[in-house]
């Protein structure tokens, strides 16, 4: 046992309550460094290869262009192959018209990653036709590349079928100049319609041989994607409102389009000259996507494409999204011809609801128009059912958050899309385990963040494409890193990023002066706090102690003792410095929270600290202040991403009944306000898709279930604790380790006593008060007995 360990316990319930000064204003940081200035922070260990050799493009790019390539491939027999592709930004391939990939599939410039799946193809002929777009742009999703094409198919002898290309700019589309955000990339906009299928050379000219991309600026090596992009969802839409407009603020073509957009009449005099028809849906909650419609149309017409998180004062879905570091058109154009056109976007945007305008003759008509969602997950596999309609309600709409911010990466908002690895590793990671059992998706954002490290071996806390650094996400990382290991039951990520991890926790703390002060960059604690300016600043600090804690337990696991106790004094040194100033810190919410993680502070006293703390601010107190936006300081805040530390303090030492009370006050209040997927802060003018507030569904099915994962040095091992939530009885599916599954089902018997049943879909080490229990694969019972007078059983 380290010293560290065997400590005095800070006791919060002691501690007086001075106030500290506080620095004004908070620091944010909504730009970063391009992606290409990352690199690894240490050797990848996993299967690595040549950076798609052969990537080609036109001889001439350009910003915003739009280019089709074309090859013909003759198959003598029927057979399987397998199909790479990857691109420098968004693509579609299709085979013989029908899309078998559209992407894109974001990576770490310094080590990129392809999409490979299998196909069957008959024998004969068959067009591949790659629809790709050159940015030339710094964005969140990706950096400013050689724009390229890379596409590879291998027949079952592994012999490597040749593809010869043809190519031409799709002239079809415009550059406008002007990006849907300074975060995200260029509009979409067709300003000609298109004359038959754009991959018929026969109704095209200018079909050139493109030319091989010199990709040096990328990492040499390459390595196939974690995920696949699936065949993304398609569902019908119904317009719930039509009607017909007016453009009342008309201008150049590209002349201010968000502006025009909302500055329209929705319902214009019917003698004025009108100028089309709308068209308005209701995705049901935020999804992240393309409409794909069916125009028929007696002449030539222009179709707009709006999409909106919200909808304005007036109840109009608006295209402009607030905080989102400048102007914002989340709209895309095209343009069709007499007739009845299709219209498959290339680009994907987000929002709730959708609005189509058709500009050009009144017998205008969508005939068909279908939602195409980037969905990686589906419907979860996990379950809880409390016998509470809002509580369920509550842990289910946390799992939809995250459905609806699952790409081929998890987001953090559809206003910029951003893969940030605070957001990730807090509750992405736990919302993974609890509804669908499979963290792939944070595997890969962990190792985006290692590849894009800067210089000193920090690693990235946001990325891929635009990369800035975090100190508290670069410390949460290690940790973060460690629960995958013990979600999956596996220690590969350990052993994969061990070198990264080791350069990680170097520069951190070479960031930590002895005293406590820091020059790590920025570092996120939460919105609303205030940084200290007369001690440390505990919060960062306990995020550095608990990254070289997780550090040494990391090495642990490998079996490396000697390696983990040369940390023990850079533990030490932290530890010190918490434990000195934890007894009167300027931030007590944030401090002694991160201080029980730490191990610093007694987590009773803090959790009564935490449970008033959470209650005096709002919605829990209606008359509290709001936290209106990012710049402000606002101590006595509480928002639903500090849940996801602060809660499980609540939960340990019993104060069950109490958090389900908080949950249907605070997340309650939210469903009253309209909500289906979790806002970023108790405030409507935020984001209204952010999946950092699901921490009550985690925190359910974790300790409403009871089984919480770890892992030791015979494997995975999960321990039985339940905390009753108020509840009677409570039940669900619980996913282990290895794909196993739990259905558990308890009930109160008496005052002090849980009849705990399990089903395991396999084996499974479970540890009931300290001992471990072999478990087989069927259903067995315990009985837990309740931890003093609160909601804790074992």
């Amino acid at each position: 046992m380290s010293d560290v360990e065997t400590r005095q316990i800070i006791r919060p319930q002691d501690s007086p309550r001075s106030i500290h000064a506080l620095v004004e204003g908070v620091q944010i940081e909504p730009h970063g460094y391009s992606g290409l200035d990352g690199r690894p922070a240490g050797a990848v260990r996993r299967a690595l290869e040549p950076t798609f050799p052969g990537a080609f493009w036109l001889r001439d790019a350009r910003p915003d262009q739009h280019v089709g390539f074309v090859a013909d491939v003759v198959v003598p027999a029927d057979g399987t192959y397998r199909l790479a592709v990857q691109a420098s930004g968004a693509f579609r391939l299709r085979i013989d018209a029908e899309t078998v990939v559209h992407g894109p599939l974001r990576y770490a410039p310094s080590l990129p990653e392809y999409h490979e799946q299998q196909i069957d193809l008959p024998a004969g002929r068959h067009r591949f036709a790659l629809h790709a777009q050159a940015e030339l742009l710094t964005t969140r999703m990706s950096a400013a590349l050689p724009p390229f094409g890379w596409v590879r198919l291998i027949a079952s002898d592994d012999v490597e079928v040749p593809l010869v290309w043809r190519g031409r700019e799709l002239e079809e589309y415009h550059a406008t100049g002007l990006r849907v955000s300074p975060l995200l990339g260029w509009v979409e906009w067709q300003a000609v319609p298109f004359t038959g299928a754009w991959w018929d050379d026969d109704l095209h000219a200018g079909w050139s041989e493109p030319a091989v991309v010199d990709l040096s600026v990328l990492g040499s090596e390459a390595t196939r994607a974690d995920i696949a992009l699936p065949a993304w969802r398609s569902r019908p839409l119904t317009p719930h409102a039509s009607g017909t407009y007016r453009d009342t603020y008309v201008g150049y073509e590209f002349d201010d389009i968000a502006t025009q957009f909302l500055l329209a009449d929705d319902n214009p005099d019917p003698l004025d000259d009108l100028d089309g028809q709308w068209f308005r849906y209701d995705l049901g909650r935020v999804r992240v996507g393309s409409v794909a419609l069916k125009v028929a149309s007696s002449a030539r017409a222009e179709v707009t494409v709006g999409f909106a998180e919200r909808l304005t004062p007036d109840g109009r879905p608006s295209p402009v999204v607030a905080l989102s570091a400048g102007p914002t058109r989340m709209l895309q154009h095209f343009t069709v011809d007499s007739g009845e056109t299709t219209i498959e976007p290339l680009q994907s945007l987000g929002g709730r609801y959708v609005e189509v305008r058709v500009r050009g003759g009144l017998d205008c008509e969508v005939t068909d128009a279908r939602f195409i969602e980037r969905d990686f997950l589906g419907a979860p596999t996990g379950r809880f059912e409390s016998g509470d309609p809002l509580l369920d309600r509550i842990w289910m709409t946390g799992l939809e958050t995250l459905r609806a911010t699952a790409e081929d990466s998890l987001i953090d908002s559809v206003r910029e899309r951003g893969e940030w690895v605070g957001d990730v590793v807090s509750s992405a990671l736990h919302l993974l385990s609890a509804g669908w059992g499979d963290v792939r998706l944070v595997r890969r954002a962990l190792l985006h963040s290692a590849a894009g490290a800067r210089d000193d071996g920090l690693v990235s806390g946001c990325g891929p494409g635009e990369v800035l650094y975090l100190g508290t996400y670069a410390a949460q990382w290690v940790t973060a890193c460690i629960n995958v290991a013990r979600v999956e039951g596996d220690l590969s990520i350990l052993r994969e990023l061990e070198e990264s991890a080791k350069a990680n926790i170097g520069a951190l703390l070479a960031c930590v002066d002895v005293d406590g002060k820091h020059h790590l960059p920025w570092s996120f604690v939460d919105w609303g706090y205030g940084v200290p300016n007369d001690q440390p600043n505990l919060a960062v600090i306990a995020h550095v102690h608990q990254a070289v804690r997780s550090w040494r337990r990391w090495l642990e696991l490998l079996d490396k003792p000697e390696q983990a106790a040369r940390y023990a004094a850079e533990e030490e040194r932290l530890a010190q410095v918490l434990t000195r100033w934890m007894v009167d810190p300027a931030n007590p919410y944030h401090s002694w929270t991160l201080g029980v993680h730490s191990g610093i502070v007694d987590p009773e006293g803090a959790a009564q600290y935490i449970q008033e703390h959470v209650s005096r601010a709002f919605p829990f107190d209606s008359k509290a202040a709001r936290l209106r936006d990012g710049t402000q300081v606002r101590p006595g805040a509480a928002t639903p991403y500090f849940t996801n530390y602060s809660f499980p303090i609540l939960l340990d030492t019993g104060r069950g009944q109490e958090v389900a009370d908080m949950w249907r006050t605070g997340w309650g209040w939210m469903l009253d306000r309209g909500a289906t997927t979790w806002w970023e802060v108790f405030d409507e003018r935020w984001s209204q898709c952010h999946y950092w507030g699901g921490a009550p569904t985690w925190q359910m099915s974790r300790w409403g279930l009871g089984l919480h994962l770890d892992i030791d040095d015979r494997g995975p091992v999960a321990d039985l604790r339940v905390n009753d939530l108020g509840r009677e009885r409570i039940s669900g599916l619980a996913n282990l380790a290895g794909a196993a599954t739990a259905e558990v089902e308890w009930e109160k018997v008496g005052n002090e006593f849980i009849r705990y049943r399990v089903n395991l879909s396999d084996a499974a080490r479970v540890r009931v008060r300290g001992e471990i229990h072999e478990l087989s694969r069927g259903g067995h019972e315990f009985e837990l007995r309740r931890q003093g007078g609160g909601a804790l059983y074992r």
